[in-house]
């Protein structure tokens, strides 16, 4: 849902404004990709059906309607699914997959009754017969039902539904011709900058015109937060990008950008500002949201997941009415007084905010990146603004984000305690792919040795992936997902749950395989382990990055500025600020004792020597002084000798 400017009116299309309408039932994110699967399916299943139809059948027909309800202009699209004309009659059909014997979701009829409606509309049509295919997948049997309705009942039906969403039309609307565009009268909210700020806020705000991706170095202390969000935001109020992401390694920083954004706010931004906490840091459910790697998000674990979409509009309305700023206290709040997912929460609410301030990994990680803004064929993939704060600490974290191993003693485990006379199946798949994991040990040939108690170990690494394996990786995930949906009460669910998680997350990384990866087989004493390490992450992060139309990478450790532009993904719109040291430096006093060594060899008579000088040191000037170890062993002994020494 998206208030066009230019065209006065809230556009949307006719499946989000049936799901907004029709918000019901329990939150359930136990199985993610097998939905985006049977999407997959149910298209080709759609195109098999429509090709079978007869001449006077239209399919994908595009359908789109404006109307004036309640002082808002709405323009709402969609394609139904098929247009049948014969007979001097009009009927519009809607398909629909299911596995289950009840049938199909109340907005999927809603649908079905906007197209009717439109093409009342369109063509002055006084009723319009309704067809609504239901093709079972697990009997493979269609059925049809069939309805009509009169222009009147379908103009009345369809701004009932209007109705439904009529707060977050009407938010929408204000956000977009009020709220934003207040941005552009702000000033800096303190009297003057300091130096270097002026320099990198109207760089920042430059790369963004242009859509560059910028990378600052810039020392600590000139107050690079502001520095950055504050172009941001005023590219924001201009309509050169729709929301900023400020992107964060630390707890710390994310409290800064906050505090900033309110600055921002107090200074005349009506902007909202939500920060997103890990899921983990946010559950109320009693006993976490995860059991071993296994979802409880569900309406069976948890009672703030059960009945979640009755709810969340309230919550929803609530927070947005009451202030601009949604940290995780005032989130848990309302979501405890609303009884719904407080984690959840924030990512919807966060569809209402312009500046969401959140961890690398909702921008970075494969497995949980934000799919309702970033996903090619889901996401909203709207004007967006990355502001990366310490970039330093991103190509290491991207390594890790796209790293994956499997570990053959975790199937092991699992496989010796399914009967394989109750469950054929089960033992067949895990039993397989087993196989497939101890060939793939026998490669480990490199530094081979065997052991007293007859086990070997070695290694084993290539740059080439290895696809069979990663082929029958997916066919084991697939397995034990399909025999879960089978039996989903199987004593060893929890278990199969976390062999699945690493499966998927495995073979999502697998795609991702290319000259930038290395395959690491490890053979420790008969135990198998094979890692998919990933070398250098600018490949993917250049990908991730083209989710924003502009990206601002900033730290006081961008050195050198060539390594991290390479490693970051720069790319061909890269551009580079490195801004000077703004305090005095004469202040700065370097001094270096010689004939003092730190190596380990050394170390024991180091100690004495070096709490001597630190004492020296101290002694000089009265003040607040930090001593840097290369370990906690070595800042104890030093530690001891100090103290005893100088009990002062």
């Amino acid at each position: 849902m998206r208030y066009s400017v230019d065209r006065a009116a809230l556009e949307l299309s006719v499946r989000e404004l049936c799901e907004m309408a029709h918000k019901s039932g329990d939150l359930d994110t136990r199985h993610p990709r097998g939905e985006r699967e049977a999407l997959q399916r149910g298209g080709e299943l759609h195109r098999r059906l429509q090709g079978a139809q007869g001449p006077s059948y239209q399919a994908e027909v595009v359908l789109r309607n404006t109307v004036l309800f309640d002082g808002i202009y709405y323009t709402v699209e969609g394609r139904a699914d098929g247009v049948i004309e014969e007979d001097g009659k009009v009927t519009v059909e809607e398909i629909k997959t299911t596995k289950r014997r009840a049938g199909v979701r109340e907005d999927a009829y809603s649908q079905l009754r906007c197209y009717a409606h439109f093409l009342c509309e369109a063509r002055g049509l006084r009723s319009v017969r309704m067809r609504m295919r239901i093709y079972r997948t697990d009997t493979d049997t269609v059925k049809d039902i069939y309805s009509e309705m009169t222009a009147g009942e379908l103009r009345e039906f369809y701004f009932s539904l209007l109705s439904r969403i009529s707060f977050f039309a009407r938010f929408e609307m204000l956000r977009r011709t009020e709220y934003i565009p207040s941005v552009q009268e702000i000033r800096f909210p303190y009297k003057s900058p300091r130096e270097g700020q002026t320099e990198l806020a109207e760089t920042t705000f430059r790369a963004i015109r242009r859509g560059e991706r910028l990378f600052a170095q810039a020392p600590t202390g000139i107050g690079k937060t502001m520095s950055t969000l504050y172009p941001a935001v005023k590219a924001l109020g201009e309509g050169l990008c729709e929301r900023v992401f400020y992107l964060t390694a630390k707890a710390s920083t994310r409290r800064e950008a906050y505090a900033a954004a309110g600055k921002i706010f107090e200074s005349g931004a009506k902007l909202r500002t939500v920060v997103l906490y890990a899921k983990e840091q946010m559950c109320l459910n009693e006993g976490g949201c995860r059991r071993g790697n296994a979802s409880r998000c569900n309406g069976e674990e948890c009672p703030f997941a059960r009945g979640y979409y009755n709810r969340v509009d309230g919550a929803l309305q609530e927070l947005l009415t009451r202030q601009n700023g949604f940290p995780r206290v005032t989130l848990q709040e309302v979501a405890k007084k609303h009884r719904v997912c407080p984690y959840e929460l924030s990512l919807d609410l966060s569809q209402y905010c312009e500046i969401i301030i959140c961890d690398y990994n909702y921008a970075f990680d494969p497995a949980v990146y934000l799919r309702r803004y970033f996903d090619a064929q889901e996401g909203e993939r709207g004007e967006y603004v990355f502001l990366v704060d310490e970039a330093h600490n991103l190509p290491d974290r991207a390594r890790d984000m796209y790293s994956e191993k499997l570990v053959a003693a975790d199937f092991e485990a699992v496989y010796a305690r399914v009967d394989p006379v109750a469950d054929p199946k089960l033992e067949a798949a895990l039993g397989g792919f087993l196989m497939t994991l101890h060939r793939m040990g026998r490669l480990c040939s490199e530094g081979r040795v065997r052991h007293e108690d007859g086990t070997e170990s070695g290694y084993y690494y290539s740059t080439q992936p290895l696809m069979t394996l990663h082929e029958q990786a997916e066919a084991c995930r697939r397995a034990l997902d399909a025999f879960l949906h089978a039996q989903p009460q199987h004593p060893l669910v929890d278990a199969l749950q976390e062999l699945i998680t690493s499966l998927r997350r495995f073979c999502g990384i697998a795609e991702y395989y290319d000259s930038h990866y290395i395959t690491f087989g490890e053979l420790s004493h008969g135990s198998f382990t094979l890692q998919l390490f990933c070398l250098d992450p600018s490949s993917v992060l250049n990908s991730c990055t083209a989710r924003a139309k502009a990206a601002v990478f900033f730290s006081a450790t961008l050195t050198p500025l060539d390594y991290f532009i390479d490693q970051l993904g720069g790319g061909k719109r890269a551009v580079s600020l490195s801004l000077p040291c703004p305090y005095d430096p004469e202040n700065l006093l370097l001094t270096v004792v010689p004939g003092i060594s730190t190596k380990m060899e050394d170390r024991d008579r180091s100690y004495k020597k070096i709490a001597t000088y630190i004492a020296a040191a101290v002694s000089a000037k009265a003040g607040n002084y930090m001593v840097y170890f290369p370990s906690y062993e070595f800042l104890d002994r030093v530690y001891e000798r100090f103290s005893a020494r100088y009990p002062q």
